[in-house]
């Protein structure tokens, strides 16, 4: 239960106290008035009736003087001795008393009540002001982070330098990301990769900083003898000593999908080994896929040994690897993900333009797929033209 939603459950019941305060105060005026015009109704009657009572005897005490009746029978007027019921009147004003008390009473409960409500929203407000406060530091510590984990990233001079186009499409799902690209260029050969850690948001970006890492230990003699299968295997055997991962039960096995890539600048010789990610390659309109090992990069019950793919790519190729958080993705009205299929489509469509336009053509779609829906993953595509 969020913190506005409680300010909103005080302030209807303090409208209610209120209000029932209003109503109980009203029915005793009511009540009062019902009893006096009751009582008064009661005696102007009675007032009526012994006035036509007393024109009564009045004009037959007359009549008996004129016709000189010495003594006059007894005469009957129905009326006897008016009279106020004093017992009535008591009892009237007995129960507005014991009402008086009573709204008194509850006055006095609808009082305190209304204490204890207003202390209970200061301390509503402490306490959000506190939650506020912790808040903006955390977030201002992830923030910093996020400062880190782009410092660590490598210069994007690299891909420039490398290849006639590209782009780099990356939206976190928080502000710092499991979701990491990386590179490396030595003499002609370049090394790059797209990778995305388990999980997101801090844990996320931690995996993303042991995977650059690792991988710039493992690749500080890149050569063109240097395999993409050998440097996933070594970062496996990193992530599993690291992170001490073994076969416990019920322990996460934190690891990342990885796609790799060592290409020769110069002859045009590019080698692919994925764990779990593969490569697409599009060329003259047509996408081909270069399938990944299934196994991640760490533990795995029953590993399997990653393996090479060579490809001889040609000026005007596209390369584009990723991470799975763009096709898992949902939509806000069909409840569907983007799949795979439709994620090939959108690359295969968009290849004819820049690297640019491509990006955000995959961000106007992801949007308007996305709508409303939260985004489920970190994002990361990106687009290599040879």
């Amino acid at each position: 239960m969020t913190l506005d939603f409680l300010h909103i459950i005080l302030l209807v019941l303090t409208v209610c106290v209120l209000f029932y305060a209003v109503i109980i105060r009203r029915r005793v005026h009511i009540a009062k008035k019902k009893a006096s015009q009751r009582v008064e109704n009661r005696l102007k009657e009675e007032i009526r009736i012994y006035k036509d009572a007393l024109e009564r005897e009045k004009t037959l005490y007359e009549n008996l003087k004129a016709a000189k009746i010495s003594k006059p029978e007894p005469v009957k007027t129905g009326v006897q001795n008016i009279s106020v019921d004093a017992n009535v009147l008591l009892m009237e004003q007995k129960k507005l008393e014991q009402e008086k008390e009573e709204f008194s009473e509850k006055n006095k409960r609808l009082w305190d009540m209304s204490l204890l409500i207003q202390k209970e929203k200061e301390h509503i407000s402490a306490l959000k002001a506190d939650i506020e406060q912790k808040h903006r530091s955390v977030t201002d510590s992830i923030r910093y982070a996020r400062r880190i984990q782009l410092a660590v990233l490598p210069s994007q001079e690299i891909l420039k330098n490398s290849f006639s186009d590209y782009f780099l499409f990356w939206r976190p799902r928080e502000i710092v990301s499991g979701d990491f690209y990386w590179m490396k260029l030595s003499g002609d050969i370049l090394a790059f990769t797209i990778a995305d850690c388990t999980g997101h948001g801090v844990p996320g970006a931690f995996m993303s900083l042991l995977g650059i890492t690792f991988l710039n230990d493992i690749c500080v003699d890149l050569n063109e003898e240097t395999r993409p299968s050998e440097v996933l295997e070594k970062l496996r055997s990193c992530i599993v000593g690291a992170l001490s991962q073994d076969m416990a039960e019920n322990e996460p096995q934190d690891g990342m999908d990885m796609a790799l890539c060592i290409l020769n600048l110069k002859t045009k010789k590019l080698r692919f080994s994925g764990g779990n990610n593969p490569l697409y390659l599009v060329r003259d309109g047509e996408l081909t896929e270069y399938k990944a090992v299934k196994n991640p990069i760490g533990y795995h019950p029953k590993p399997k040994n990653f393996e090479d793919t060579e490809i001889d790519v040609t000026s005007g190729d596209w390369l584009y690897m990723f991470s799975d958080g763009y096709a898992d993705q949902f939509s806000s009205t069909t409840k569907r993900k983007v799949t795979y299929g439709r994620f090939k489509d959108v690359l295969t469509k968009a290849a004819t333009l820049s690297g640019e336009k491509q990006s955000e053509n995959l961000g106007v779609f992801f949007d308007n797929w996305k709508g409303d829906f939260l985004q489920m993953d970190d994002v990361l595509v990106g687009g290599y033209k040879i």
